[in-house]
């Protein structure tokens, strides 16, 4: 094995090493023989294509095209001699990819390795072998390769709470250690055979010492990377908003910084003596419920957090709200009309808005999480906002969610929201007692809701301690006082060990009416339980007794009586439409026509637009490569003659005879470059190469107009003065035409088309910019 063949090989292993990072990300290992499957076949795309000689432009290209072959013969549908990929097999990807984006907004991490995020994976990872292959083996950067598989970390780092552990840094550091030992050794080795400075004769330095010395110092290096950040507390985000609550700061396992805790801000506004007016909210709903800022879906021996939330620039809500609420078509709802004005609640990072929103007009960078259905923004807050937005209103009533289908264990929606790692006995057995004999997902939840009651000993009690934690839930039921926050936490903690899919709600109650608006204060903060139910989404649970702070609403389909909050049985949902009064000015005025007219013209377009997509993209991706390999050669074979031009003028000119000269031998020397796809040694002197040139076969005429340009071009380098030599204009015509009728014409063709020598000065002039930066 040579050299260059070992640096490649090396880079694969230290790709796959780093690509161990995963597994933070992904569930299990069967990943990985994939993966490396894809990294061994870019490794040995580039060995083989430096066999053959390839231009090193070129070697990138091979690398892609092996890595789209290999998730061909893997992941892809309807090949063509079960290896050539049609266009059947680039819609099928594409489908596989749509899948993978759609798995990642909704799962949490670790993801199952799924055909499409296994996909993603694969062509991810083989992305950074092509570039630490290239970087090392092609380039000899192999510290620049550190960049590309440093980016390997970064998805992990981000997305994994509890980092990424000591074992797969430890082992993409010395996977890259590695590389740089391994080009290093062979760039000692093109110097030639180092001598201790001495007589003739002497023997070989032995090298062996300083590499010991250096793998010492990188294995040193290593440990103490592991071993330090060991013994140095880490400060989680739940840590810096509860620095002395529970004990000691330093004491959390978190990696991820999130905006503040909702359930922090919702302490900080209960606990206030004099009330702040926060929202002025003004709906065309008559009773509206509470609106909601975030979900606590994460359920901790240490209590209910938030879930990472990540949102890309698709999800922004100006373009548009998608549709998760799980609402099916048969299920009643009341569309309504909502304009908010921010008082006081200046430093939010979350929008206020009621459940199953559709539409939202707000200023900024909001964006809107698919799991949690809250609208979030990492940049700006909601200091002095005016905001519309449209949303539905399930027509909730008892019948309705008795009848509602009972929820599927093995649906992983329902497994995320019903986890919970070895729950309380006590209070296990507390909700077996209270749920027993009721066979539907309504009763139960009804249960568990009518078991905080006056009448069981609970009261509303703003001095109890804080905490969400499960020793805070046990302690709770206990002695049963506290305020929303302990309620809300207690019942959903109870519901998923009864089975219930559940999370804890953080937002408002609707405030007090004053005119025709609704003003929000901050006793109104206030936390509740929302349940899913297959086919009508989440239904808010509140088992906060009504003495408590704020206004909080009469939840009518859990009491057993009317269907809707404040509306009579008798009224049907589109009466109460029809009755339900016009928003002020501020509010967001409903379309003059039927909007469910225009929504479904809205979506027969889109689904044309779709349509004509799903047609063209396929032949898109075919046409990219032709395309691009035109638009290459007309670039680089411009550029060489715009080059070839530029000398001729300086070769023509009666000035400067110096720059003369090395315009006629820099023409020649990249001509042999372009017919060769060689590049002549930087070593070999002009009368050198004229020798060689000469023996090669060069006609007498052509080997004259050589020797006058070498001549100049010596007279050039080491003369003290330079004379203008006539005639090197016509020397050069003359040396090129005889150098283009001894090369075969396919060469001649791809000098004129994509020339070497082209790319090789651009690529000496890249490489060159961080000396001329640093200098």
């Amino acid at each position: 094995m040579n050299r260059r063949t070992y640096v490649s090989v090396v880079a694969g292993v230290a790709t796959l090493l780093c690509a161990t990072s995963l597994r933070g990300v992904l569930e299990g290992w069967s990943w990985l023989p994939v993966v490396g499957g894809g990294v061994v076949v870019v490794t040995l795309a580039g060995i083989g294509a430096r066999a053959l000689r390839t231009p090193s432009w070129l070697q990138p290209v091979v690398g892609a095209l092996a890595v789209l072959l290999y998730t061909t013969i893997v992941f892809g549908h309807d090949r063509f001699l079960g290896v050539i990929p049609t266009p059947a097999t680039i819609v099928g990807l594409r489908a596989d990819v749509s899948n993978a984006f759609a798995d990642i907004a909704e799962l949490a991490a670790p993801v199952p390795a799924r055909p499409g995020i296994l996909l993603l994976t694969v062509g991810g990872v083989g992305l950074v072998a092509i570039l630490v292959d290239v970087l090392a083996s092609v380039l000899g950067r192999a510290a620049l390769a550190g960049l590309p598989l440093l980016g390997l970390y970064t998805v992990p780092v981000a997305v994994d709470r509890d980092g990424i552990g000591w074992l797969p840094f430890a082992l993409g550091a010395g996977g890259f250690c590695w590389l740089l030992a391994a080009e290093h050794g062979t760039t000692i080795r093109r110097w030639g055979r180092p001598f201790h400075a001495g007589t003739a004769g002497a023997e070989p330095a032995r090298t062996g010492g300083g590499s010991l010395v250096a793998g010492r110092l990188a294995i040193f290096g290593i440990v103490l990377a592991v071993l330090i950040p060991a013994g140095v507390p880490a400060l989680s985000a739940e840590g810096l908003h509860s620095l002395f609550e529970n004990g000691l700061p330093g004491s959390g396992s978190g990696r991820t910084v999130t905006a503040i805790n909702p359930v922090t801000e919702l302490r900080g506004q209960l606990t206030q003596d004099d009330p702040v007016n926060l929202l002025r909210v003004r709906t065309s709903d008559q009773q509206p419920f509470y609106l909601r800022l975030a979900t606590l879906e994460r359920f901790t021996g240490s209590g209910w957090t938030l879930r990472d939330m990540t949102a890309k620039q698709e999800a922004r809500v100006r373009r548009g709200v998608p549709n998760v609420s799980g609402i099916s078509g048969g299920t009643p709802t009341l569309s309504q009309q909502t304009s908010i004005e921010i008082l006081g609640l200046t430093q939010s990072r979350y929008l206020p808005l009621y459940s199953n929103p559709s539409s939202i007009d707000v200023d900024g960078d909001w964006r809107f999480d698919r799991g949690s259905e809250a609208v979030f923004s990492t940049v700006d807050t909601t200091e002095g906002l005016r905001y519309r937005f449209e949303s539905r209103r399930v027509n909730y009533s008892p019948g309705l969610l008795r009848d509602a289908a009972q929820p599927n264990p093995g649906d992983s929606t329902v497994k995320r929201y019903t986890e919970l790692k070895d729950p309380d006995p006590s209070v296990k057995q507390q909700v077996a007692q209270i749920v027993a004999g009721k066979s539907t997902e309504y009763d139960k939840a009804v249960a568990i809701n009518n078991f905080f009651s006056k009448e069981n000993g609970f009261e509303y009690d703003l001095q109890t301690a804080a905490g969400t934690s499960e020793s805070a839930i046990v302690s709770f039921l206990d002695n049963r006082r506290g305020y929303c926050e302990q309620y809300a936490s207690a019942m959903a903690y109870m519901a998923r060990i009864a089975g219930l899919p559940a999370r804890v709600a953080i937002g408002f109650g609707y405030g007090t009416q004053q005119g025709g608006s609704w003003l929000v204060t901050s006793h109104d903060a206030h936390a509740w339980v929302e349940i899913m139910f297959p086919g009508i989404g989440w239904v808010p649970f509140d088992p906060t007794p009504p003495s408590g702070a704020g206004n909080t609403g009469d939840l009518s389909w859990v009491d057993g009586g009317v269907s809707d909050p404040g509306t009579s049985t008798e009224q049907t949902p589109v009466e109460q439409e029809q009755a339900a009064p016009a928003p002020s000015e501020e509010a967001a005025a409903p379309e003059p026509s039927d909007p469910a007219a225009i929504a479904a013209a809205k979506k027969k377009d889109e689904d044309k637009d779709e349509a004509w997509y799903e047609k063209v993209v396929p032949y898109l991706g075919w046409a990219a490569l032709p395309v691009g390999l035109i638009l290459g050669c007309v670039f680089w074979g411009s550029l060489r003659r715009h080059v070839r031009a530029r000398r001729f003028a300086v070769m023509n000119g009666s000035g400067d005879a110096t720059a003369a000269a090395h315009a006629a031998w820099d023409e020649v020397v990249d001509t042999l470059v372009d017919l060769n796809g060689q590049p002549v040694e930087t070593a070999e002197t002009p009368r050198g190469l004229s020798t060689r040139l000469r023996a090669d076969g060069l006609d007498e005429s052509a080997q004259g107009a050589l020797t006058l340009i070498a001549s100049a071009e010596e007279q050039a380098r080491y003369a003290a003065r330079v004379h203008a030599m006539p005639g090197l204009v016509e020397a050069v015509v003359t040396v090129r035409a005889a150098l283009h009728q001894r090369s075969p014409r396919g060469r001649r063709v791809l000098a004129e088309l994509l020339p070497p020598s082209t790319r090789a000065r651009a690529r000496s002039a890249l490489l060159s910019l961080p000396a001329k930066a640093r200098r």
